[in-house]
């Protein structure tokens, strides 16, 4: 049985594509708000403690406010990166 060799092939050079990270605006807008929220919780608790509608105070709507600014933020961060590698595959073939 005759020894079979590859192919030969040219080198190609590749590009290592490097993960797709969050901007410093993502980590920026975030990290404020949590700044903010923690500061108020610390010294302004009566103003988070003031009721806006039944059981509900400012404090909630605070934290629901910051959760649906950091999904807000999270899905356009990885609509990016999906946009970014759909381009880069278009890009290779």
């Amino acid at each position: 049985m005759a020894h079979q060799h590859a192919p030969p092939h040219t080198p190609r050079f590749h590009q290592r594509t490097r993960p797709h990270r969050p901007s410093r605006s993502f980590a920026l807008v975030n990290g404020l708000t949590f700044v903010v929220h923690v500061l108020l919780a610390c010294a302004a608790e009566d103003l988070l403690a003031t009721r806006v509608a039944g059981q509900i105070n400012l404090g909630v709507v605070a934290v629901l406010a910051q959760g649906s600014l950091l999904l807000w933020t999270a899905a356009r961060y990885d609509r990016a990166a999906h946009e970014e590698a759909a381009y880069e595959s278009a890009e290779e073939h």
